[in-house]
């Protein structure tokens, strides 16, 4: 290919925030509006991806309605935080939304953990109650 065609090439390409991984860190280091719009178009990035992944977790988790959609903002919320403040840590050897989204399942997996034993259950059989040594003085 000569460089007349390879000129064209490059321009006819076009340049999204994707194409290029620095793009997304200029625009989220940037101040004013540039960071606000960057800011605003990664959240709603990761927040489909964030959704995606506790709707395919969801039911080993048992959560549904409107959890799911709670679950998924707040992860996403965090996951943007770290990102944000890990912009000097991105070395560019992935696209920079495969490095964010690494952020995003290790918040869902977070959530959906710590969802799971908060809303463990209590199994109140008598067996159970059976097992417990005499010298805790406990009975159902």
């Amino acid at each position: 290919m000569d460089r007349v065609s390879t000129s064209r090439v490059q321009q006819a390409t076009p340049c999204t925030a994707d194409a290029q991984p620095d793009l997304w860190v200029v625009r989220l280091s940037s101040p004013g509006r540039e960071r606000e719009s960057a800011t605003a178009e990664l959240h709603a990035l990761l927040l489909r991806f964030a959704r995606s992944q506790v709707n395919r977790r969801a039911a080993r988790f048992h959560v549904t309605g409107p959890e799911v959609d709670d679950v998924a903002y707040q992860a996403t919320a965090d996951a943007l935080v770290a990102i944000v403040g890990k912009l000097d840590d991105f070395r560019g050897e992935s696209r920079f939304t495969t490095w964010a989204y690494k952020f995003v399942l290790l918040e869902v997996a977070n959530k959906l953990g710590r969802h799971f034993w908060r809303n463990a259950p209590v199994s109140g059989d008598d067996d159970v109650w059976d097992r417990l040594p005499d010298r805790f003085g406990l009975d159902p």
